[in-house]
């Protein structure tokens, strides 16, 4: 009898994979949470709406907040940062900052096509590239390619900027005067597609299009179907979409539709002279400001309209092949959509950030050939309705897209809500079970890295949930770590400032009621664990310093009097650092600076406990945090250019004193002590982590040079 079950298995798992599936990956570029109409949208998307009805719908899939990073991880089954590409691609920074920084695919991990070509499967891409032009799609596993292979964006108007690899290939479509790339990348998958049928072996497509990116380009009679729509603003369209997404069931009584985001921090041209402020209410901005930010609107909702028919296309060919049943498609956006830079968006080159407002015949040419357009931050609060900030952020808004499987073999139970968190990465591991491919240990003579993803095929079963995991996010400081219903997340330098919040996503899934003050612990051990994931996965500039707390002492040098020596160049973990906690203590620094100075000398902690001391302006400044309250004193005039000694102490009867030079130069009210140790390391030049003052923001790395730093607890 046991015998028999065995075979049986056997057979059954031999059956299993007999007739794997073609898989097809379409991938979107800065598209919203909300833009499809199966989430809500008023965007023409009928055919990824029956991909929604007749499969399966998640709620919570995150990414890497970047259009870069979030194709790395798709494409590997990894944390970006694990494969060579922590914030960006260009150029190496590796030397610099570490391994994570290479800005380009590593040879520690493996594509999908790579996998899937060690089973058989016809390898196919199609679109944006992104991944480090240094490799082609053709030297990362796959057969074919068309599309471009360098840069984040190019004019969908010109045929010459998109390439057919390998080289030598003859091109199998020719584009004359009618060239729009989203319809040629489009066109070029169903090519790929009938190619595939005559090689009696499946097939794997990945159409990773550049729509809805900046620029803004769609044809004008697909746009003008859609200027009575945005021409009603976003005020009004929010309210609309939420009442969509609350008659389909995606809205839980948990959701709350916010007030439009902020508009981020950054010169004041170009965040259109909002920045930092709320974006404001559509029926405040003139007529003609509106009429141009609705012909940006409809030219962006035309290019989700374009890549909705070529999905149409594809599923027609699949149908024709008789492929259509046994066809795994996955569909989603690389990030939340984008605000650069402000309500107006920006014309030209986003390094220009410069926006023009377009009146009556200029408005013909908006998304025309030669032009260079973005949506702006009023749009995009529209696009991730009901979720807070965008792209660059990880916040809901930022770092979590729609997700759509749709397989008629293979997914059980279709037109269900999955609203258990998931991430891009599971989607290596998914394709690997769902084809019978294996996860290599080793590739070309090269150990690759585990895999960090999870199988999304239990949901394909009919799971509504599954065991919960953390998960953990940064992405150019704005960092952030998910575990549970419990989400801990900061902004960058352009959000105001760089504290930690706390939110309970299972009750404020649009992250409304920041609940930090409330439950410091919970913070203090969720920053923790994202500090051990950063050490883990080599974020500059933790995972070099990150030693043993005995190792770390031997970096500490005592004086006979009980002075610590602090390094120069080496952080140092909490758990190795002076005791301060519930102490009085001097800090000194010894250091040569220029004139107008800027940046941090030394600073042991974050928004919750700690100190630092630093200069603005070259004027010497005092900082200390107990419980997130903010002490500060500074000293009343600029630093001469030159050599100072500058002495900060924290003393009994809530006291806080500035010397320069041996002479008093500020005194103040302060905290009676700092009543806990923090998570952040020490740092001699910087305040990396969570800063301790929110004004030195992107200016922490001193600039000019340290010569000593002393620390005594008295």
């Amino acid at each position: 009898m046991r015998l028999t079950v065995i075979l049986l298995m056997l057979l059954l798992g031999s059956f299993a994979n007999a007739n794997p599936p073609n898989i097809i990956v379409i991938l979107v570029d800065d598209m919203g949470y909300s833009d499809l109409g199966a989430f809500g949208g008023e965007v023409d998307t009928p055919h990824l709406d029956r991909l929604a009805e007749e499969g399966l719908r998640f709620t919570q899939n995150y990414n890497s907040a970047r259009c870069c990073p979030s194709r790395a991880t798709l494409l590997t089954g990894l944390y970006s940062h694990q494969t060579g590409i922590a914030n960006f691609t260009g150029g190496d920074q590796s030397h610099r900052l570490g391994p994570a920084y290479r800005g380009r695919l590593n040879k520690q991990c493996v594509t999908l096509a790579e996998v899937l070509k060690t089973v058989g499967y016809q390898t196919y891409c199609v679109g944006k590239w992104h991944v480090g032009h240094e490799e082609s799609p053709v030297e990362r596993g796959f057969d074919e390619f068309y599309g471009y292979t360098r840069g984040h964006s190019t004019s969908q108007w010109k045929p010459g900027n998109y390439r057919r690899l390998p080289e030598g290939r003859t091109p199998e479509k020719s584009f004359e005067d009618d060239f729009y790339a989203t319809d040629a990348f489009n066109q070029y998958a169903v090519e790929f597609i009938r190619q595939a049928e005559g090689k009696n072996a499946p097939f794997f497509l990945y159409l990773a299009h550049s729509s809805p990116h900046f620029p803004l380009h769609a044809p004008a009679r697909t746009r003008d179907r859609y200027l009575a729509r945005y021409r009603r603003g976003w005020d009004v369209l929010r309210a609309e979409r939420y009442q969509r997404q609350e008659e389909s069931g995606l809205v839980a009584e948990s959701w709350s539709l916010p007030p439009l985001s902020d508009v981020p921090v950054d010169r004041d041209d170009i965040a259109n002279h909002y920045a930092g402020k709320p974006n404001p209410k559509w029926d405040e901005l003139p007529e003609d400001r509106r009429e141009d930010l609705a012909y940006r609107m409809a030219t962006f909702a035309a290019m989700i309209d374009h890549v909705d028919q070529g999905v149409g296309h594809i599923l027609d060919q699949l149908e024709r092949s008789g492929q259509i049943d046994n066809t795994l498609i996955l569909f989603t956006s690389d990030n939340g959509a984008c605000y650069e830079w402000g309500p107006f968006g920006f014309d030209r080159s986003s390094r220009k950030g410069f926006t023009q407002l377009h009146k009556g015949e200029e408005l013909e040419g908006v998304g025309g050939p030669g032009t260079y357009h973005s949506v702006g931050s009023g749009w995009s609060c529209l696009s991730n309705t009901p979720l807070r900030m965008y792209k660059h952020f990880n916040h809901e808004g930022g770092n979590c897209s729609p997700l759509l499987a749709w397989w008629p073999n293979g997914i059980e139970q279709p037109d269900r809500w999955v609203r258990s968190p998931i991430h891009l990465m599971d989607i290596m591991p998914t394709i690997c079970e769902v084809s019978g491919a294996k996860y290599p240990k080793t590739f070309s003579e090269n150990t690759i890295t585990p895999l960090e993803g999870r199988s999304l095929f239990p949901f394909f079963k009919g799971a509504t949930s599954r065991k919960p995991r953390m998960l953990c996010f940064d992405h150019f400081e704005s960092s952030a770590i998910r575990e549970g219903d419990w989400k801990l997340v900061r902004g960058n330098k352009r959000y105001l400032n760089r504290t930690w919040e706390l939110y309970n996503i299972a009750k404020d899934r649009c992250e409304t009621t920041n609940l930090i003050d409330q439950m410091p612990e919970k913070a203090s051990a969720l920053e923790a664990k994202w500090m051990d994931w950063a050490v883990r996965m080599k974020i500059s500039p933790y995972y070099k310093h990150k030693a043993s707390p005995q190792k770390a002492k031997a970096t500490l040098k005592r004086t006979s009097n009980g002075t610590f020596l602090l390094p120069l160049d080496t952080p140092v973990d909490t758990s190795a650092a002076p005791d301060f906690k519930k102490k009085s203590f001097t800090v000194s620094a010894s250091f040569e600076i220029g004139s107008g100075g800027n940046g941090v000398l030394v600073s042991h902690g974050g928004n919750r406990y700690g100190y630092a001391l630093y200069v603005q302006q070259g004027v010497p400044v005092f900082s200390v945090r107990e419980k997130s309250q903010l002490y500060t004193i500074k000293g009343s005039a600029a630093l001469s250019p030159g050599t100072h000694t500058l002495t900060a102490r924290l003393l009994a009867r809530k006291r806080m004193e500035i010397e320069v030079d041996g002479k008093p130069i500020a005194r103040g009210s302060g905290p009676e002590f700092i009543s806990n140790m923090p998570q952040d390391p020490l740092e001699v030049g910087a305040d990396n982590l969570s800063t301790v003052a929110e004004s030195y923001g992107s200016t922490h790395r001193f600039n000019g040079s340290i010569h000593e730093v002393r620390f005594k607890v008295d």
